[in-house]
């Protein structure tokens, strides 16, 4: 399983929605190649980790910066364990019901 990750940059406040095994590692990595300081905000395991992170991607894009950088306010931080949980329980329902696109 993967974990769907939120991690914010200090400089400029946005937001990276992305997908690893190891979101503390991705962590380290993407601290490699950036001036900022970046954080750790959340993550959300799951079998679906692609579908959600792409879900939510689409949900945010009207505030999309750069790549998988958002502009996200506080309201989105704080419910993003939850918006990754109930994309997740609708994956899941579909999947049990023989939806054929999931």
């Amino acid at each position: 399983m993967k974990y769907i990750y939120l991690i914010q940059s200090q400089e400029d406040g946005y937001y990276k929605i992305g997908v690893s095994k190891h979101p503390s590692r991705r962590l380290l990595a993407l601290q490699t190649g950036n001036s900022s300081e970046l954080k750790l905000v959340e993550s959300y395991q799951s079998e679906h980790a692609h579908k959600v992170e792409r879900a939510l991607q689409r949900r945010y894009s009207y505030l999309k910066k750069e790549g998988e950088w958002f502009g996200l306010g506080i309201s989105e931080e704080i419910s993003f364990l939850t918006d990754c949980k109930q994309i997740d329980e609708s994956i899941n329902i579909l999947k049990e019901n023989g939806n054929v696109f999931i």
